[in-house]
């Protein structure tokens, strides 16, 4: 395809995506016929009716997800990608839910996971349909509005749509992504806190590491040991309320954040320094990131080390709730992941419900692989391998898929940050490269 039929749409794919990062999609409880809130609801409309003007079939599943058609055929070539977003936490320099454009960048929740990429697809897709292109294939772009949360929304259009036979997620990093770790996300009650301890809370998602965290103590407690810790804090009528903060990021790689939940529990270690349960956390669980201080630093040639997150912290009872997600090698088992965590922890933990996503493997000589880094490495003139990330994109629930930008290398994005945004250029540079990728697949 020639590029010049991407130039003359770029301003509108702007304009686009503004509208779209306006548009709050953090899931909120369902509503009747909206099974992820509103906003998701609202915000797949407008991605469908404006597919819709452009001249293309489009499918609204339930509001569950939808998809753009272009193209006949028996079989179908997908792109994948979502419209919900992570919630947002305080301290944005630009409001979140507006789409801000600063210095060659537009900010909002979602301008790099995943709306930026999708808008990006949908304008390529235009963009062939203008320049004449006639796909040999069926071509799909599907709108998912519930991948942070579970991906209900695949499993729902499973039941009603049949699945592309070979397809791309623009929903991770560049070159392209052809191995995932695999993703358990455990519920853990790891025991009882001392009844000083009135209240510990931290987080919202299981995959971001959170940036504050509170904790309320009793007034029975030394208050010189609450000084020594040096925990900010403030004496109230409830009690010592007591706050630690950090850096969010993705809990595919939480060694880049700063866990606001790590230091609250190394405080709480000092304060209540013979306390099992608070010890075990803050010494064990927050030891280090690549689970050695925990005793099972596992890592593996093709996908690397071990990570977990301690990414929500709660009390109910008395006891001491944490949300953990763990991202394990691709030769390892969940079965085995599960049987670290219990043989190297303290006996009062119990794993009270469990997520399990299997490992993501894609042979680096597929015809799928190898056409997408063709693509990249010919744009970007590199001679770059596939990659295996930490991350969990909607590749694993597609019989043949991989992740597809749109993370350049070596550039931050901010994903699950304060400050998230995309940079236009590269808005534009991947936009045709998924032209490319569309074009090749389908012909």
């Amino acid at each position: 395809m020639d590029r010049q039929y991407l130039t003359v749409l770029e301003d509108q794919m702007v304009d686009a995506l503004i509208k779209v990062l306006s548009i709050n999609t953090v899931k909120t409880p369902s509503l009747t016929g909206m099974p992820f809130g509103k906003g998701n609801a609202d915000c797949l409309q407008y991605v469908l009716d404006l597919a819709k003007s452009m001249g293309f079939e489009t499918y609204n599943c339930d509001n569950y997800v939808g998809h753009v058609e272009f193209g006949k055929g028996e079989q179908i070539v997908g792109v994948l990608g979502h419209l919900d977003v992570v919630p947002v936490t305080e301290g944005w320099d630009t409001p979140p839910f507006v789409g801000t454009t600063i210095n060659g960048k537009i900010y909002g929740r979602g301008a790099s996971d995943d709306k930026g990429p999708m808008i990006a697809c949908l304008y390529a897709l235009k963009a062939l349909k203008d320049s004449g292109f006639v796909p040999n294939k069926k071509i799909h772009l599907i709108f998912g509005c519930d991948e942070e949360s579970g991906m209900d929304c695949i499993k729902y259009y499973k039941t009603k749509m049949p699945l592309p036979h070979i397809a791309f997620s623009p929903d991770g990093d560049f070159p392209v992504i052809n191995i995932e770790k695999g993703i358990y996300a455990m519920y853990l009650d790891v025991g009882k806190l001392p009844n000083q301890v009135l209240e510990i809370t931290a987080g919202t998602r299981v995959n971001v590491v959170p940036d504050n965290c509170n904790a309320l103590l009793s007034l029975t407690v030394d208050e010189q040991k609450i000084i020594d810790s040096g925990v900010g804090y403030k004496k109230t009528d409830k009690g010592y309320e007591l706050t630690t903060t950090g850096v969010s990021c993705h809990s595919a790689n939480p060694h880049l954040g700063d866990n606001a939940a790590w230091k609250m529990f190394k405080i709480l270690a000092k304060i209540f320094d013979t306390h099992e349960v608070l010890n075990f956390v803050a010494n064990k669980m927050c030891g280090d990131v690549f689970c050695k201080t925990w005793g099972f630093g596992l890592e593996d040639e093709q996908s690397g080390k071990i990570t977990s997150n301690v990414g929500v912290v709660s009390t109910k009872e008395g006891h001491l709730k944490i949300k953990l997600d763990i991202r394990y090698p691709v030769t390892f088992s969940d079965a085995f992941i599960e049987e670290c965590v219990i043989k190297n922890s303290i006996k009062s933990l119990t794993i009270e419900e469990k997520h399990i996503k299997k490992p993501l493997y894609v042979d680096p000589d597929s015809f799928l692989v190898k056409t997408l880094l063709n693509i990249y490495n010919s744009e970007m003139k590199t001679n770059a391998k596939p990659i295996a990330i930490g991350g969990g994109t909607y590749s694993r629930v597609l019989p043949c898929c991989v992740a597809f930008g749109p993370a350049f290398p070596d550039e931050k994005t901010a994903i699950h940050e304060k400050n998230e945004y995309i940079d236009i250029n590269n808005l534009k540079k991947m936009a045709y490269m998924y032209a490319l990728a569309i074009e090749t697949l389908s012909k």
